[in-house]
């Protein structure tokens, strides 16, 4: 016949817990009120009943209170382990108890439910070495790699991986931490079977070793690589991680083009899906990102990246107020998303709120001090508020951390051109970063901006199409019809107009350019008739507001 313990044992096995709640605190205040003649519970009962109490309301998500049964039945414990060798209890010597090291693990997940986590590592470091599991060790590592305590970290990830192999966020966690890659490989290997063959295995590692080096283009070949084999080919984490590493390079489109194949493959997948919202929001590509938005929140409201991309969406369809809250709910979720503070900085700059914007981006760098995308945010920032050496400052810096490429230079190179003392040498590192890569338009843009102020439009004309035999953007045939016009090449100007439309039926730049020359032609047609020879030539620009032109290419940013 069932007594009452067993009777709590049993809705714990059934998963009740709203039953097992009230029938284990009945259970215990009757253990507490009874004479020690009709005892209800032993002391090992009671403590296994504290613990599956502690369960149900952790269950329930009620966590204070789930922490304190389990701090009551580690009191407990250390009562029963003074007791044992002097008295035996009714079934205390054969019961199974949960472990005193479980329960503080269970103490431990608590405090973090709670976002106590300096309580959460002092519970866990109270554990011996000895009896720490791998889940515990991996536990401490995340704590003392939140904390800035990357020894600490390193030793912990070493110890899962003694335990477990293949533990990959350990793996991740020590090359993140700057140890190499040959090294991870000899620890991992070691703890494998002998004579276990893991090419892929090795690369895999190889190929993070590379990222966490920032070797990107290492990285993508590695990546590449392993795509292409049969055994991996079309897997979500390589696949992700292979965009990431895009996304990293500045390699846009092929980021694009990647995070599409993931999500194509897993729409339920959500790792990463944070960048691959900014991507499509960068692009305006607004249904996509809806979609993209929608799917990841029927996933999970408990993860930060389906708030970002509601975000992003919101930043896109001129609501960057929701957008700020969007990106505190993502904040709230995850303190040290870097994505979670740079969709704030975006929508706080949108809203023309520079100082709080500068504070977002600033922490962003702190988090992530590789992302080229916070070093972009803050230095506009700052030359919208006026503040260009300091604008300047960080730009400098972004190309010391960042080092020297085609995106870095032309940063540096943006701010050096909003001085007019500087603009000579700004055209010198955009010349650098145009050799750096021919199809990183940015610098092309900005350097046709620098010839239309200097009034250089031939020079204009022959760097844009010398880019339009490569690639074909809307951007580059609006810009090439501003210079043509400039030129009175009123014909090859409207038709780079329409194929700026074309392109982007939306472009405002690109209508208005059209309907100046239009309205020129039309004006230039009534008056041919009767126009006196003396006056034709008069001047080379008549009827074309050019200052209103300037004006647009200079209000121009870039980030």
């Amino acid at each position: 016949m069932l007594n009452l313990f067993d009777h709590i044992n049993q809705l714990h096995e059934c998963e009740l817990y709203q039953d097992l709640k009230q029938l284990a605190c009945m259970a215990l205040t009757l253990c507490d009120n009874s004479s020690s003649e009709t005892e209800v519970l032993t002391l090992t009962q009671k403590y296994q009943t504290m613990v599956f109490c502690g369960n149900a309301h952790y269950q329930l998500a009620e966590y204070l209170k789930a922490e304190d049964l389990y701090l009551k039945a580690l009191q407990l414990r250390k009562a029963i382990n003074k007791t044992k060798g002097k008295t035996t209890c009714p079934q205390q010597g054969n019961m199974e108890m949960t472990s005193e090291v479980e329960v503080k693990y269970k103490v431990y997940q608590c405090l973090m439910r709670m976002k106590q986590h300096r309580e959460a590592m002092t519970i866990l470091e109270g554990i011996s070495t000895k009896q720490r599991t791998a889940k515990i060790n991996l536990a401490l590592a995340r704590l003392y790699l939140r904390a800035g305590m990357d020894r600490s970290a390193i030793t912990s990830f070493k110890e899962v991986l003694r335990e477990c192999p293949l533990a990959l966020e350990a793996i991740h966690g020590l090359l993140s931490l700057g140890q190499k890659g040959t090294d991870v490989v000899t620890l991992v290997m070691s703890g494998m079977p002998h004579g276990t063959i893991c090419d892929w295995l090795s690369n895999w590692i190889r190929g993070y070793a590379f990222l966490a080096s920032h070797e990107y283009n290492h990285t993508i070949y590695t990546f590449k690589l392993l795509d292409t084999k049969t055994y991996l080919k079309d897997n979500i984490y390589l696949l992700t991680g292979l965009a990431q590493t895009h996304f990293m390079e500045g390699q846009y489109n092929q980021a694009l083009i990647t995070f599409q194949r993931a999500h194509a493959r897993d729409p339920l997948y959500l790792s990463s899906m944070d960048m691959y919202a900014f991507l499509l929001y960068k692009d305006k590509k607004v249904q996509e990102l809806q979609r993209l938005a929608q799917q990841l929140m029927s996933v999970s409201e408990h993860a930060a990246e389906p708030w970002i991309a509601m975000g992003y969406l919101s930043v896109v369809t001129k609501k960057a107020v929701r957008a700020v809250y969007f990106a505190q709910k993502a904040n709230n979720i995850n303190p040290c998303n870097v994505e979670a503070f740079l969709l704030k900085g975006t929508a706080l700059l949108d809203i023309k709120k520079t100082q709080e914007a500068i504070l977002h981006y600033q922490e962003a760098l702190r988090v992530a001090p590789h992302r080229y995308e916070a070093y972009a945010g803050l230095i506009e920032c700052y030359l919208m508020s006026h503040r260009n050496r300091d604008a300047l400052s960080w730009s400098w810096k972004a190309i010391k951390t960042l080092g020297s490429s085609a995106r870095t230079l032309t940063l540096y190179a943006s701010v050096l051109g909003k001085d007019k003392g500087t603009v000579a040498k700004a055209k010198t590192y955009l010349e650098r970063a145009m050799s750096f890569d021919p199809t990183y338009l940015e610098p092309v843009y900005l350097m046709t901006e620098i010839l239309a102020q200097e009034r250089q439009f031939e020079k204009g004309i022959d760097l844009l199409r010398k880019q339009l035999i490569n690639q074909s953007t809307c951007r580059l045939h609006q810009m090439l019809a501003d210079f043509l016009t400039q030129t009175n090449e009123h014909q090859e100007a409207l038709d780079h107009y329409n194929k700026a439309l074309g392109l982007d039926p939306s472009n405002t730049r690109a209508k208005e350019g059209m309907e100046r020359v239009e309205k020129q032609s039309d004006i230039g047609m009534d008056n041919s008739f009767d126009v006196e020879v003396e006056d034709m030539g008069s001047s080379d620009h008549e009827g074309f507001d050019f200052d209103d032109v300037e004006s647009t290419w200079s209000d121009t940013e870039f980030s």
